[in-house]
């Protein structure tokens, strides 16, 4: 890191979205996770088209569990 340069200057470089920027994998790993995303999204819309709220309340405490075990996951330093 240069001394004109901040680490200001070097955090929006890394998020940038410049192509130049990215790696294939790093672009086929984020199309596989919106796609992945997607497809949850459309299994969402029909289980709670097919069996009503108490679907939607079935999968909002799933996503509770989910997102409680990426939090420990994370404190823990995984």
């Amino acid at each position: 890191m240069s001394r004109t340069e901040t680490s200001a200057d070097h955090l929006v470089s890394a998020l940038s979205g410049d192509a130049e920027l990215q790696t294939r994998k790093e672009r086929v790993l984020a199309a596989r996770i919106l796609l992945i995303l997607a497809m949850v999204v459309v299994l969402v819309i029909v289980v709670v088209a097919l069996f009503g709220l108490p679907a939607l309340t079935m999968i909002a405490l799933l996503a509770t569990v989910v997102v409680m075990g990426l939090l420990i996951a994370y404190a823990a330093g995984f």
